[in-house]
């Protein structure tokens, strides 16, 4: 989530965000069209989304659209977004790879211009879903943006974003020396999980653990308490509880092999496997 987005969430932006007008739509909407029927319907897409992300507040992501929106006006080929240039959780990488090939070998195939429109939408969409997932704490507009995605494919009569099979997956929550409280940047892992669970999971093992420091017995009630605070996080940021299954094992085993009575954090952590 970017800084201003928190900030509309927080309501403190204010009459900082009334100083940030960040795109011009009215001059944009005015260019006059130069490209193919393709490169006119791949405008109007990116517009709207332009037009969605500075109603967000999200100035970043609404200048990259509409500077989209512009070459399409000019006629440019621009192609989908390189997932390269978005920081995408690992989890999200194997679908989003997967798309943008069915993508691009549709458009390779002539899909511009054979037909433009679902062509420009499967295009538009699929940047909208890489950017949605950069951001990866809102699973809804992911889940939309993707969802759009797949039926312009199913248009063109292409793959509708070939997945590579569901593995389990799995993610490490990390936690600071002697504590179960989640930080900022367990919270962040936490949206991650629950983006990567969006259409459906059947299972989610916790397993918690601790370093060597301190006593045996203490450290096991340390990791499953560190495993409560993760279910409790999960719960209240819309994972399903019924599906989380839990276990710990103090410091019975780590992560990184240590003497007793050492500080480790590699070992401080909870484990979260999604089976599904």
């Amino acid at each position: 989530m970017n800084i201003l987005k928190r900030l509309t969430i927080l309501g403190l932006t204010g009459a900082l965000v009334a100083a940030c007008s960040s795109i011009d739509l009215d001059s944009t909407r005015m260019m006059q069209l130069q490209g193919d029927n393709f490169q006119k319907a791949l405008f109007k897409e990116y517009v709207e989304l332009a037009a969605a992300e500075d109603k967000e507040v999200d100035a970043e992501d609404a200048v990259y659209f509409n500077d989209r929106a512009k070459m399409a006006a000019a006629g440019k080929d621009t192609g989908p977004q390189a997932i390269s240039e978005r920081k995408i959780p690992a989890a999200a990488m194997g679908d989003l790879t997967a798309a943008r090939k069915a993508l691009t070998d549709a458009l390779a195939a002539g899909a511009g211009k054979s037909k433009p429109n679902d062509a420009a939408k499967a295009q538009a969409m699929f940047d909208c879903w890489l950017q949605e997932q950069e951001e990866n704490d809102q699973p809804e507009d992911i889940a939309a943006c993707r969802s759009a995605f797949e039926a312009a494919m199913k248009g063109l009569g292409g793959k509708p974003a070939p997945k590579p099979g569901k593995a389990d997956a799995e993610f490490i929550i990390h936690f600071d020396f002697n504590s179960a409280a989640m930080t900022e940047d367990a919270m962040g892992v936490a949206y991650n999980v629950m983006a990567a669970t969006v259409g459906g999971v059947k299972t989610v093992l916790l397993t918690g653990h601790t370093d060597t420091a301190g006593d045996k017995a203490y450290n096991r009630q340390l990791s499953e308490a560190r495993v409560e605070a993760v279910k409790n996080a999960f719960s209240e940021i819309g994972i399903d509880p019924t599906k989380i299954v839990t276990q710990f094992y103090g410091e019975d085993e780590p992560a990184e092999k240590t003497g007793d009575g050492v500080k480790n954090a590699k070992n401080r952590r909870v484990t979260v496997i999604l089976k599904f």
